[in-house]
């Protein structure tokens, strides 16, 4: 069979496709449960609304804004965060020690042009923006500089040039490494390739950290912007311009998957979406519900959120026991912008939401103006990004949430081929 594929010859050519029924969901970031030190130094405050404690991590001119929330921001010793600060023309990425609240600069990139297109404002030169990877199982935060692929570790700041993407190409999409921190799984493109232009042979391709071997997974006709490790072999793209939804792909096939679409009775596609250990997460915000799916068994659970919500990110709980998402008035409009967590789900006695923060405001657009919520491995917090009237800027912020016990209602004994189980109105 082909590799190069557009989002039709996907469906036609990988409907039939099925995965080992041994391969089961794992523990997909490598993230150890290890409390978070803060110090004393940080600005603590109230969440809008709520009067929920939220303490304020970074400050100063510019935007601050962690990893893309598909992926982890916090070492796995909780000692340090990784995020991107944006200022004064140039964005580069820090590291944040929670316990002495002291930062140090990482990189010292210069590619002049580092705008995630169509996604995100410029920032200027540096780093491209959004598309570094944390890999927590080795401590290295790896970057993107013109075409070269560097690895800087994150304790003793020695910097390494992995490899160098083809001429004529460019990383383009959010990337991810496998929990056990063995490959790097990227996306590149020809140079130029906007989202919902042509485009032809993006490539999902993986990177082995010991070997030096390049391996790539897939091509697709378009340029895509998300591939998040599942475990460590299997990982799911997202998505071809024409198609918003998830694809499945692996080391070894060289094929790839749609997922959830064709099975029975599902409706809409959905957008954002996470790898748990108890299978993917994701929302569906053109028809207003959130689900769990199992790739391999293509079963799912799926329930339907209150009439109020409006433009969803579904909040990244790399266990899935926590169902939290960020509300706001559209992709790129926050008149309405806040936090709710699920607390129970009841066919009697009806659902059962909490409202963690009131409308919070954030400054300029794109992704840069997202909560982007994240739990942290202690569980107690949520890692998010917020404005900051004093700048008039967004920065970063931990939003306590150690009183929240574990969603109720969601189990993977509920998931089934038919969503003969679902809560969706």
């Amino acid at each position: 069979m082909r590799n190069v594929c557009g989002w039709v010859a996907v469906l036609l050519a990988w409907s039939s496709v099925s995965w080992s029924a041994e391969s089961r969901p794992i523990q997909p970031t490598g993230e150890d449960v290890m409390e978070i030190s803060l110090s004393d130094t940080y600005k603590r405050l109230k969440a809008p609304e709520t009067g929920r404690l939220a303490v304020q991590l970074t400050s100063g001119e510019g935007f601050t804004y962690p990893l893309y929330f598909f992926i982890p921001s916090i070492t796995r010793d909780g000692k340090y965060l990784i995020y991107h600060r944006a200022a004064d023309g140039e964005v580069q990425l820090h590291r944040l020690n929670f316990a002495t609240g002291q930062s140090q600069q990482l990189t010292h990139a210069q590619r002049p042009d580092t705008q995630w297109r169509p996604w995100c404002v410029d920032s200027g030169r540096g780093v491209l923006d959004h598309r570094s990877v944390l890999n927590v199982a080795r401590n290295l935060v790896i970057y993107f500089d013109r075409n070269d692929v560097h690895a800087v570790d994150v304790e003793t700041l020695e910097d390494e040039l992995l490899f160098v993407i083809p001429e004529g190409r460019e990383a383009y999409g959010q990337n991810g490494t496998t929990p056990d921190g063995k490959w790097l799984v990227y996306i590149h493109t020809p140079r130029g390739s906007i989202w919902g232009e042509p485009c032809q042979g993006a490539a999902v391709v993986a990177y082995n950290f010991d070997t030096k071997e390049q391996r790539t997974l897939c091509h697709i006709d378009s340029a895509i912007f998300h591939v998040t490790a599942y475990d460590n072999e299997h990982f799911i793209v997202t998505h071809p311009a024409d198609h918003s939804g998830m694809l499945l792909t692996d080391l070894h096939s060289g094929k790839i998957e749609l997922l959830r679409d064709g099975d029975p009775g599902v409706r809409g596609h959905l957008i954002h979406c996470h790898a748990t250990s108890r299978g993917i997460s994701y929302e569906v915000p053109e028809v207003q519900l959130s689900g769990l799916y199992d790739p391999f068994t293509r079963r799912r659970f799926e329930f339907s959120f209150p009439e109020s919500f409006q433009y969803i990110h579904t909040g990244r709980d790399p266990e899935g026991r926590l169902w939290f998402y960020e509300n706001s008035s559209g992709w790129d409009k926050f008149d309405v912008h806040d936090i709710h967590a699920l607390v129970s789900l009841d066919r009697q006695a009806g659902d059962r939401w909490l409202r963690l923060t009131g409308t919070w405001p954030t400054y300029g657009g794109g992704q840069k103006a997202h909560f982007h919520p994240q739990l942290t491995p202690d569980r107690k917090w949520i890692l998010m990004t917020g404005g900051d009237t004093t700048t008039e800027t967004n920065h970063i912020f931990l939003l306590d949430v150690s009183d929240l016990k574990d969603s109720e209602g969601i189990s993977t004994e509920l998931l089934s081929a038919t969503g003969a189980n679902d809560l969706v109105r």
